[in-house]
């Protein structure tokens, strides 16, 4: 049994619990995680010694670490955002790989840390108090002085432009663009120890723009990383699904060879498709996030050992509260489907990355795929929040079934992400934030009742009373075991479910 530690990117359960829930009772690896007393709590960062503890006592004897940069560092994502740590002390903590390493020379330590977001609203969220006031004026501003060093506008639209954003953002700007520099160092830092300490390294992208701050530390990135002739650092849109995308090329580097994935779109223009949040054709990213899960992209259908069925618009994307439209019309869904059926028929494993919407599931394409071939005879199913995420679950499913089968922890790993991704995402979240919420005071879509309130009681039973309605193949399987509101609000719901 090799044992793999995972340090993941926060405690929600996209980072914290999906790796493992998938890989529950594997005969071969057994993944170590920190319990949740060690994770931090949205904006409150993890405890460094705590976490420095765990590293120091589970990778003595493990086989390999999957590892958040961000948490070590930082305390998580949102801290990353937030905090007031030297650059100093940061170095001071990153040094704990060196440790690790030094403890275990052979441990394969794989590592993922993210470049800065800059989001292009204002909201205090999950970012510093001062952007739910000038977040968007901050945007812009970046997108200004990218612009302008790249000669796309002028001295004087530049000048009167950040006159502008600057009378709104004050002096919130020297304790933003410290921070993005702080942490801009220390990604190079950590650049630096790739191929010594680190064997393979992430670079994913969260919300990003092909202008702005977050771009131009990208483009400072790709010139260290070209500079230092680094072979081993991918770069590409995500961030929450990486933690597994890790966990697959761990897996994929022990098994010769590694799966074959072929991306199949309902037409060929749905390659080209940008999706929301994310700054490249779609293609580009498939193709990025199956090498860097270590398996290989094939390009045609036969050859293929895993077909990844890419759902998608023919032009531009919508988020869940939006559905259909022309783009979506083209897409002619049902030949689609038929299209896993046959190729099911003809014994190759279908996986379905459900990347229509951003922020959930296409209902009507699960309908089709039940109808057509069965639900719980995919080999990877999802279609939660960006394509990035639903992209690299999928895949590390879609992995897991390649080496291992139909064992339980795959099919209720699929129950679990319909409830989630179709049920929740797609219909009980808007039904609760509409109809429900408006009627318990203090109440929103960006406050709970906390974790385990009244609100999680509520969408439990929600929820399973849709999925009785519209998948009843998968209720008559798999109950919810445990619904709760990590962050106490309604963006995500964290789930497990149990065999009925």
């Amino acid at each position: 049994m090799k044992k793999i530690v995972y340090l993941p990117l926060d405690e929600r359960p996209c980072n914290a619990n999906f790796a493992g829930f998938a890989l529950k009772n594997n005969p071969d690896y057994a993944l170590i995680s920190p319990p949740a007393d060690v994770l931090g709590d949205k904006k409150t960062p993890a405890d460094f010694e705590k976490v420095k503890a765990f590293l120091k006592t589970e990778c003595r004897n493990a086989y390999a670490l999957a590892l958040s940069v961000d948490t070590l560092l930082y305390g998580g994502i949102v801290p990353s955002r937030l905090h007031q740590f030297t650059e100093e002390t940061l170095l001071e903590r990153l040094a704990v790989i060196t440790e690790l390493k030094k403890d275990n020379p052979s441990l394969k330590l794989y590592a993922f840390s993210l470049i800065m977001r800059c989001p292009s609203y204002s909201s205090d969220d999950e970012e510093p108090d001062y952007y739910g006031t000038c977040g968007r004026e901050i945007f812009l501003r970046g997108q200004a002085v990218h612009k302008y060093a790249e000669g796309l506008i002028g001295e004087e639209e530049y000048r009167k432009t950040i006159e502008k954003l600057d009378a709104v953002i004050g002096e919130n700007l020297s304790d933003f663009l410290k921070r993005r520099k702080t942490n801009l160092s220390l990604l190079c830092s950590t650049l630096a120890m790739v191929g010594k300490e680190i064997d393979k390294f992430v670079i994913p992208q969260d919300d990003s723009a092909p202008y702005g701050y977050t771009a131009i530390d990208q483009k400072t990135i790709k010139d260290y990383i070209a500079k230092n002739g680094l072979k081993q650092v991918d770069i590409y849109p995500g961030a929450d699904e990486v933690g597994m995308t890790l966990i697959s090329a761990i897996l994929n580097a022990d098994h010769a060879p590694a799966p074959r994935i072929c991306p199949v779109f309902p037409k060929e223009e749905c390659r080209k498709v940008i999706p929301l949040f994310e700054d490249r054709e779609v293609e580009r990213s498939i193709a990025s996030q199956i090498k860097s899960a270590g398996a290989i992209l094939c390009e045609n259908e036969e050859d293929a050992d895993i077909l990844l069925f890419c759902n998608l618009p023919v032009g531009e994307m919508h988020n869940i509260s939006n559905v259909g439209g022309e783009t979506y019309d083209k897409r002619d869904l049902e030949a689609f489907t038929r299209k896993m059926k046959e190729w099911k028929l003809h014994g190759k494993r279908i996986a379905a990355a459900d990347i229509a919407y951003s922020n959930g599931g296409d209902v009507a394409w699960l309908k089709l795929i039940e109808k057509e071939l069965g639900i719980f005879n995919l080999c990877g199913y999802a279609g939660w929040n960006t394509s990035s995420n639903t992209l690299g679950t999928v895949i590390y499913q879609a992995v897991l079934h390649y080496y291992y089968g139909d064992t339980e922890a795959h099919f209720a790993f699929t129950a679990e992400r319909v409830y989630e991704d179709i049920g929740y995402c797609a219909y009980v979240r808007a039904y609760m934030c509409n109809k429900v919420l408006p009627n318990m005071d203090g109440l929103s879509y960006d406050v709970a009742d906390g974790k385990r309130g009244e609100v999680a009681k509520l969408v439990k039973t929600s929820l399973e009373t849709y999925i009785e309605k519209e998948f009843p193949t998968v209720y008559e399987r798999y109950r919810i075991d445990e619904c709760y509101m990590p962050w106490s609000r309604m963006f995500e719901v964290g789930l497990t479910v149990r065999r009925v």
